[in-house]
């Protein structure tokens, strides 16, 4: 007797195989974590043979890569979306916030796109996934620019946007491997607004 898969064979052919690999992936990957994944339990939950997914990815290196370029790709689009004509604080905010609901959504796949699944080695190996990080983090810095209106490329911006970047990861870090007690009826937007005044407090300590 054959053995079932998740998928028809016949729901696929070579043109298409690989995106059908990534999207898999990212199901199974929220299911299991990145740990566990690979290309044999990918392959079989898409009815095709190990071997027909080499022909796309290299390794599982190769492909868990390309799915966190996935990521980094799709939080870059999170930031462009963004309001027109705000005033600083709450541009600031809304892109925190955005950031904060894209991971909190997307567990798994943020803590592949930065977790020690892949080494910094590897991260630079991949041209997709350099280039899907660096376009995200510039459009933090885009976004820092417009903050401090000072040119993107200024040390300021640099720093600024590193300052935030590392707010909002650790944030998220914290809520996602649930080492912060997150009230169930306290709502993202709650949640920034607080920590963001929580801020304010220590400013307001050194005047």
């Amino acid at each position: 007797m054959s053995k079932t898969t998740g998928r028809s064979r016949n729901t696929y052919h070579v043109g298409n195989l690989a995106p059908q690999l990534i999207q898999v992936a990212r199901e199974m990957l929220e299911e299991v974590g990145p740990a566990k994944l690979s290309i044999r339990a990918i392959s079989e939950k898409i009815g095709v043979s190990a071997t027909a997914t080499y022909h796309h990815f290299a390794n599982r290196v190769d492909l868990l890569s390309h799915l966190a370029a996935q990521g980094f790709n799709e939080l870059e689009k999170v930031l462009l979306n963004r309001e027109a004509n705000i005033d600083k604080f709450a541009l600031l905010r809304n892109s925190s916030l955005a950031y904060f609901k894209f991971a909190r959504k997307n567990p798994a796949l943020y803590q592949l796109m930065f977790g020690p699944e892949l080494s910094n080695a590897e991260r630079n190996e991949i041209s997709e996934l350099q280039h899907a990080r660096d376009t995200a983090f510039h459009e933090l810095k885009k976004i820092i620019a417009e903050v401090l209106e000072k040119d993107v490329d200024s040390p300021e911006v640099k720093q600024g946007a590193l300052a935030s970047w590392s707010y909002t990861h650790g944030l998220t870090s914290l809520v996602i491997h649930h080492v912060f007690d997150y009230p169930e009826d306290l709502t993202d937007e709650r949640f920034v607004d607080r920590t963001l005044q929580g801020f304010s407090y220590l400013f307001q300590s050194k005047e």
